[in-house]
């Protein structure tokens, strides 16, 4: 996996983007990841400025740390009812409580972000990837996890690929403690199936990890 940082878009290429984004569905997740990565570097620039620090009154002071400080963590929905609202996807996916809802409901899309300052990411967003191909309104959803980053480089692909490594990996040590004999081991059979799907899909689709529990009940 490459450590270049990944390549800015051109102006004339972020214009382009966001035309195909009217039409493309891959198009728009690429487009919103680009705007993460914008605002992440708008946030670092500001934060290695010096400032003085005051409170409303006037009184220096420090002011309280941003829920949006540190990295982001975007679901992407796709598949979703043309007529969907922010309230019914709040409630379809209330196990997981999503901070901030962005839908495209002109594509049947929306993105769903966690800040790291409400805690418990990795839960909430676990909880989320587990209603991957659930039903809303007789439509089967996509859930999945996404990067910030412009592009297909080798930087974005493998931000998606370690995060939802680490979410796949929970996932199974949990199947594991949740055996009903505790000294019941998983045997090296399933574990080289769950490996095999990792290498397989590159990380990108964790809702695959449904198909390996069914296996296992």
């Amino acid at each position: 996996m490459s450590d270049t940082p990944t390549p800015k878009l051109s102006k004339k290429q972020l214009k382009a983007l966001a035309f195909k984004a009217k039409n493309s569905e891959k198009a728009a997740k690429q487009l919103e990841e680009v705007k993460v990565q914008k605002r992440e570097e708008e946030e670092l620039k500001a934060q290695q400025k010096p400032k003085k620090r005051k409170t409303r009154r006037g009184h220096h002071g420090k002011g309280k740390p941003s829920l949006r400080s540190g990295p982001r963590f975007i679901l992407f929905v796709g598949n979703l009812p043309y007529d969907v609202n922010e309230k019914e996807l709040k409630e379809h996916f209330k196990v997981g409580k999503p901070d901030v809802i962005r839908i495209r409901k002109d594509k049947g899309i929306a993105f769903m972000e966690f800040l790291t300052g409400n805690g418990h990411i990795q839960g909430r967003i676990d909880a989320c990837l587990a209603l991957h191909h659930s039903v809303m309104k007789n439509r089967k959803i996509n859930v999945e996890l996404t990067a910030g980053g412009g592009g297909n480089s080798q930087n974005r692909l493998g931000k998606i690929k370690t995060k939802n490594e680490k979410l796949l990996k929970e996932r199974v040590e949990k199947i594991k403690k949740s055996k009903t004999k505790p000294a019941e081991k998983v045997s090296e059979e399933d574990e080289s199936s769950t490996t095999a799907t990792l290498e397989e899909t590159g990380g990108i689709h964790p809702s695959r990890l449904a198909l390996i529990e069914h296996g296992k009940h």
